[in-house]
C-alpha cells in the first residue's frame, strides 16, 4: 500500500540470501496479529451472549437489544479493515462451517446485523431528504488530531504568516510559524468563525481523500474511513477560558449571541416584509425623494439618468458600492440582496451586459461574456426585477439573471441554476448584509463565488460600539448590525486580501430630502409598502438618539488571492 516491500526497502526485491526481517515486515506482522486477535475475541464474545440471551424458541431471530462498542486504534478500524473485517470473516467462518445449527444461525444474524448501516430512516423537510440515526446495524467512528488536517497549508491567515515568519525564529516549527503564533490563530479562528473552521477541516486533502474521495486513488476503498469522523485538538497549553469567551462576546456582532432560531425567525421577518414590497413596486413613488437620496449618498447625475424615472423610486440602499467596486467591461457580476434591481442595472452599464456586441473579458485562459446575477430573499422582488429587465431591453437569462436565495445558504441558490461557484470577477451588496444573521458565513460565501483575484465591496451599516446598550430593545435590524471593529478581521480570517473598510460618507442623520408623498399621483388602489412603516411607533425613542453616534455605514473591500 505504501510502496515499501515487506521483506526489504522501497522498490527493492526480497532476498533469498538472508532471514532477516525489517522493521516493516515485523510491523505488519505485529498489526495483523493484533487485528485477528481482537477480532476472533470481539466475534466469540458476541455469538456467546447471543446464544446465552436467545429463546430457545425462535431460532435465527436476531436480538436487536444487543449493543456492543469496540474501542481499538485508528489503524485496526479504518475504512472497515482491520478488526470489522476479521469480525466479519470470523463469523462468516462460523456461519459457514459450524457444526451446531444455532451456532450457524446465530453468526448469520450477527453478520447480517453488522453489515448494514444504522443510517435506516429518513426524515424529509420540504423537498430535502436527510438520514436519521436509528435501526439496527454497525456504524465506525473515527477520532483525528486536528493538526492532521494541516491548516498551515490552505488556512490563508496562516500560510502569510508562514511566509512572513524570520527565518532565524528559534520557535518556529517546521511550517515556519511559531508555536504561539499557531496556537492564537487556531483559538481566534474557533472561537469567532467556527463554521469556517469546520470548512477548513472538511476541505483538508488528509481529512476529506479518507472520508470522502474514499472510493478513488491507489487503494479504492469500499467504505469511507469512518461513518463520522471526530476531529479534536488537544492542547494543554491552548485553552480556552472565560477571558476568551468574553472577548468574543464583545467583539462579535450582537445578533450571533442569540439563538439560531431567534435568526431564523428575524430572517422570516425581513423575508415578509420585502415580499410586501415587491408586491408594490410597481406602483409610482416618489422620484424626487429618490434622486436626492442617491445623490447624497454618492451616485453621480449619469447614474440618475441611466436608470431614469420608470425605476428609480425603487432604490433600495445604504451607500453607493459602485465606487468602490469600479466594475470594468466585459466583467461578471453578483449582487447580493438585489432588491429591486437599481444596482444591478447599473452593473450591466458598467460591465458592459447591456449591449449585446460587448467585448468578451478573456482572464487566465478562461473567456466568458459579461453578465450579471442578482440575489434576493423575496421571491417578489426577484419576479418584479425580472420583468424590468425584459422591460428594458436586456438579454434575459443570458446577460442578467434574477435568482431567489439567502446569501447564507449561496451554493443551494446556484445550485439550483447550474451557477458554478468561483463565477465572479466582483460581487457587490447594498444594504443587504445589515440584515444577515451570520456575517461569517455570508462572507464566506462571497469568496467562494469569486474568481481568484476577484474582489468585493459590501455597502453596510454597522454599529460604532462593541455592542447595543442591551437595556433597549432595538429594532431587528440594528441587533442584526456588526459592530464595525469585528468585519476587518473577520474578512481577513476567511482569507480576503488587502481588506479595507471604506468610509461611505453616508449620513443617517440630517439627509435633505423632499418630503414624501402620501400618494404619488398614478396609484391607484393602495400605496406602497414601506419598510420601515411597521412597529415604527414601538421604536420612536430612536428619534432622540443621534444614529452617526450609533452607527456608521462603510463598503467592506477586498480581494480574493490569485
Amino acid at each position: 500500500v505504501d510502496g515499501h516491500n515487506a521483506a526489504g526497502g522501497e522498490g527493492e526485491a526480497p532476498s533469498d540470501e538472508s532471514d532477516e526481517e525489517s522493521p516493516m515486515t515485523r510491523l505488519y506482522q505485529a498489526q495483523l496479529l493484533k487485528d485477528h486477535a481482537m477480532g476472533f475475541r470481539i466475534a466469540s464474545l458476541m455469538l456467546d451472549n447471543y446464544q446465552t440471551n436467545k429463546s430457545s424458541s425462535s431460532i435465527g431471530n436476531p436480538l436487536s437489544s444487543d449493543r456492543y462498542i469496540v474501542i481499538a486504534g485508528c489503524g485496526h478500524l479504518k475504512h472497515y479493515l482491520g478488526v470489522p473485517d476479521c469480525v466479519s470473516g470470523y463469523l462468516r467462518q462460523e456461519a459457514l462451517v459450524h457444526p451446531d445449527e444455532q451456532r450457524r444461525a446465530a453468526a448469520m444474524d450477527l453478520l447480517l446485523s453488522i453489515s448494514r448501516r444504522p443510517l435506516s430512516t429518513t426524515e424529509t423537510t420540504g423537498s430535502i431528504h436527510r438520514n436519521k440515526f436509528g435501526g439496527d446495524g454497525s456504524a465506525l467512528i473515527g477520532c483525528q488530531m486536528m493538526y492532521e488536517a494541516y491548516l498551515e497549508e490552505s488556512y490563508p491567515p496562516m500560510m502569510e504568516a508562514a511566509k512572513d515568519a524570520p527565518e532565524d525564529d528559534d520557535d518556529d516549527d517546521d511550517d515556519g510559524i511559531s508555536e504561539s503564533t499557531r496556537q492564537k490563530m487556531l483559538k481566534d479562528l474557533y472561537l469567532q468563525h467556527p463554521k469556517l473552521l469546520d470548512e477548513y477541516i472538511l476541505n483538508s486533502q488528509s481529512i476529506a481523500d479518507p472520508l470522502l474521495r474514499f472510493a478513488s486513488g491507489i487503494a479504492g476503498f469500499k467504505y469511507p474511513c469512518a461513518d463520522y469522523l471526530f476531529v479534536y485538538d488537544e492542547d494543554d497549553e491552548n485553552v480556552i477560558d472565560q477571558a476568551d469567551l468574553d472577548d468574543v462576546g464583545k467583539s462579535r456582532c450582537p445578533f450571533h449571541q442569540q439563538t439560531n432560531s431567534e435568526n431564523e425567525n428575524a430572517k422570516d421577518e425581513t423575508a415578509e416584509a420585502y415580499e410586501a414590497v415587491g408586491k408594490t413596486a410597481g406602483m409610482k413613488g416618489n422620484v424626487a425623494r429618490a434622486r436626492a437620496i442617491m445623490r447624497q449618498i454618492g451616485y453621480e447625475e449619469e447614474d440618475l439618468a441611466y436608470i431614469g424615472e420608470d425605476d428609480i423610486y425603487n432604490f433600495q440602499g445604504v451607500a453607493n458600492p459602485h465606487s468602490v467596486a469600479k466594475i470594468q467591461l466585459g466583467e461578471a457580476v453578483l449582487d447580493i440582496g438585489s432588491g429591486l434591481g437599481i444596482d444591478s442595472f447599473l452593473a450591466m452599464r458598467d460591465s458592459g451586459a447591456d449591449n449585446n456586441s460587448s467585448p468578451a473579458n478573456e482572464k487566465d485562459g478562461v473567456v466568458s461574456r459579461p453578465f450579471v446575477v442578482g440575489v434576493d430573499l423575496a421571491e417578489s422582488e426577484v419576479k418584479h426585477t425580472k420583468k424590468r429587465a425584459s422591460e428594458r431591453g436586456y438579454s434575459v437569462p443570458q446577460r442578467i439573471q434574477f435568482i431567489r436565495g439567502d446569501v447564507e445558504k449561496l451554493d443551494e441558490a446556484f445550485s439550483r441554476k447550474n451557477l458554478p461557484i468561483e463565477t465572479f470577477d466582483v460581487c457587490i451588496s447594498n444594504g443587504a448584509f445589515c440584515l444577515v444573521p451570520n456575517k461569517s458565513k455570508a462572507f464566506s460565501n462571497v469568496y467562494k463565488a469569486l474568481r481568484p483575484g476577484g474582489r468585493m465591496a459590501i455597502s453596510t451599516t454597522t454599529i460604532v460600539s462593541d455592542q447595543l446598550d442591551p437595556s433597549f430593545e432595538w429594532p431587528v435590524c440594528m441587533r442584526m448590525f456588526a459592530s464595525l471593529e469585528s468585519i476587518k478581521p473577520m474578512c481577513k480570517s476567511i482569507g480576503f486580501e488587502n481588506v479595507r473598510i471604506v468610509d461611505a460618507e453616508s449620513p443617517l442623520e440630517g439627509m435633505d430630502v423632499p418630503i414624501e408623498e402620501e400618494r404619488p399621483s398614478g396609484n391607484v388602489g393602495g400605496q406602497r409598502f414601506k419598510i420601515h412603516g411597521k412597529n415604527a411607533d414601538q421604536f420612536t425613542y430612536l428619534e432622540d438618539m443621534d444614529m452617526d453616534e450609533l452607527c456608521k455605514v462603510v463598503t467592506v473591500y477586498g480581494e480574493k488571492p490569485l
